[in-house]
């Protein structure tokens, strides 16, 4: 599989945006609380890294979360309807010469790393990536272990990318960058130690929401939201 950057505009939002559409889920009486103990540290551009085995036993699982990614990305692009910043996703191959990704991604300066969801993530990783804070994918996955897409699911993957074998690891990777996304949306910043402070944040209330839409919805009517995605409900 090759090993291709994908460049998009991803919308990220100011909280008090208004004007924006989408279905939203119940809508309690809260304000967005902000995170506001990280000092700024993007650059406009959030980047995210991957390392996805692109080679070797698991590499059908990391074609399916490379589609996931770009999918993710094409999915939040479909609702934009406001000026935009760009996203980058870098895909990398964690089954090769590993320390060169590391410091690969390092030189690039990438804000967030989306780690293979069929392998822990080494204890030793923390800090190899300059700044970037890091996403074991294996945390989305129920049970510990990704399962095979739905058939709705597996057939929106293979627009991404017709050539799938299987499907592991592809939802769990799309809502890596959801999440990752929603983040940035909720510090107003692409920094790697924003993106660290707005990850719980985005898990962390009460209005369900699944989709990008109904998220950046539930977000201008200033309800704190709890994504559940492709992988459902996490802790």
């Amino acid at each position: 599989m090759p090993v291709r950057p994908m460049i998009a505009a991803v919308l990220l939002l100011a909280l008090a945006l208004t004007g924006c559409t989408g279905a939203s889920a119940a809508k309690p009486s809260m304000t967005p609380t902000l995170v506001a103990s990280t000092a700024p540290t993007g650059d406009g551009t959030l980047l995210i890294g991957t390392l996805f085995p692109m080679t070797g036993d698991n590499a059908a699982s990391g074609a399916a979360q490379v589609a996931g990614t770009e999918l993710a990305v094409r999915d939040i692009l479909a609702d934009q309807t406001t000026p935009t910043q760009p996203v980058q996703l870098i895909h990398r191959n964690v089954a090769g010469d590993l320390a060169a990704a590391y410091a690969d991604l390092a030189t690039r300066g990438v804000d967030l790393v989306l780690w293979d969801a069929t392998t822990a993530l080494p204890a030793d990783a923390e800090g190899l990536i300059g700044s970037a804070a890091i996403v074991a994918l294996i945390d989305f996955a129920n049970g510990g272990t990704p399962l095979a897409a739905t058939d709705e699911f597996t057939a929106r993957l293979k627009t991404a990318d017709p050539t799938l074998t299987a499907t592991a690891g592809g939802a769990e990777a799309y809502d890596g960058v959801m999440t990752a996304a929603l983040a940035a949306v909720i510090t107003g910043d692409d920094g790697g130690s924003s993106l660290e402070a707005g990850w719980p944040k985005v898990i962390s209330g009460s209005a369900v929401c699944a989709s990008w839409a109904e998220c950046v919805f539930a977000m201008t009517e200033k309800q704190i939201i709890d994504y559940q995605g492709i992988t459902g409900r996490r802790s």
